[in-house]
This record gives C-alpha cells, structure tokens and sequence, in this order.
C-alpha cells in the first residue's frame, strides 16, 4: 500500500495532514502550518491502531468507510483519537425547507445531499501539533466535502446558494470543531450524482469517504 509523508511526533494520520488543523479563529480562517523540519501530508497507516483492521483508500487517497463508521487522527503509540469524524446519514432530496423565511429551495444540481455529521477534536491536541488550544481548531464547513461518482470522477464544486440557505442555523453542523469539543449536526452539499461516495478531505490530499445513496 501506498504511503505518504511521514508519521508526525507520532501521531499516525489516517488520511488527513496535521496541516488541516487550522491556527485562529473560524473568523479570520488562519491556518496552522507544519514546522520547517517536517514534511506535510498525509501518512497513511497500513493497519487501523483502534481496530487491527486493514485500512483501505482508493485513488484520491481517501481512507474508505463503511455507513456510520467513524474515521480520525489516531496517536499510532498511545491509540489516543485527536479527531474524529462521522457520517452518521445521508440522504438525497429535492428539495429543502429555507433557512430565512417559508420558501421552498430547489438545488441547482440534482439533489440535495444532506449529511448527519458527528466529529469531535481532542482537549490535548494541542500537545501534539503545538499552539495554543484556544487557537485550534478543524473546519467543518461544506467546502471541506466532496463527492465521488460511481464511475470515479471527482467533483469538488458542491455547494450553492440555496444549499447554503437550507434548513435551520440550530440543525446545522457548526463551522469548525475546536479543542475539548464535540458537535453534531447537518451539512447541506448539492450534487450531480445520486450515487456515490462523499469525502471529508480539507486540504485536497487525501482524507475519508463514506457511500451514500444506496
């Protein structure tokens, strides 16, 4: 199995680089960067530490998932989660309730792909990736999704306008998960196809996948 970068102050990364652990404030969206030293980029483990179970990615470098199965940041010495991540449900619709107002949102795509997230981000990972807890933080926001179709084309562009607007701020996933917290909620991508895999990849270099529709 492919292997990339390296494993960081220990820390075996399933898919995601420690670089996506952003620096500041969901305001200013700051980044937290590698030291000089260390290479960026995922390492990814060829064994699950939490399982024994052989990990899996496909071409995009995306650790693969089954429904409901939780992926994250796994400390490959102490099996301690720094992150996690869940894509509890999926569903596709065409339509969505308006966040502002009674109106009805059509997506500009196909449908609506409408997921149930649940992630969370350790008190201590500030010990392993340096800075301050109150400046860490891992974004959750649409931009950091993609799908992929059945027959294996990328596509990065799933968000609009009125998948912005649907539903209710209080069922929405919040922006970003910081250190000490966990959070649940819905995020609203609009997608072509009805059937695929949805990945959770903020640096665009491998991070997890899960099926949906069917």
């Amino acid at each position: 199995m492919k292997k990339q970068g390296m494993i960081i102050a220990g820390l075996a990364i399933l898919g995601v680089c420690a670089g996506a652990i952003g620096l500041g404030t969901a305001a200013n969206s700051d980044e937290w960067k590698l030291p000089a030293d260390l290479t960026a980029g995922p390492a990814i483990a060829e064994i699950n530490p939490s399982t024994g179970a052989e990990v899996k990615i496909d071409r995009f470098d995306n650790v693969q998932k089954k429904a409901g199965e939780a992926a994250g940041l796994i400390d490959e010495e102490t099996n301690t989660n720094y992150f996690t991540i869940e894509v509890t449900n999926s569903q596709l619709l065409g339509s969505c309730n308006s966040r502002v107002g009674k109106n009805s949102l059509k997506p500009t795509r196909s449908r609506f792909l409408v997921l149930d997230v649940k992630a969370s981000l350790a008190a201590s990972v500030s010990q392993k990736v340096g800075g301050s807890a109150n400046d860490l933080f891992m974004p959750l926001v649409a931009e950091t999704f993609s799908v992929t179709t059945g027959n294996g084309t990328p596509e990065r562009n799933v968000t609009s306008e009125t998948a912005w607007g649907c539903l209710d701020d209080a069922v929405l996933l919040p922006a970003v998960v910081n250190p000490g917290q966990s959070v649940s909620g819905k995020v609203v991508l609009d997608v072509d196809a009805i059937k695929g895999n949805v990945a959770y990849d903020p640096e665009n270099n491998g991070g997890w996948s899960w099926p949906y529709g069917g």
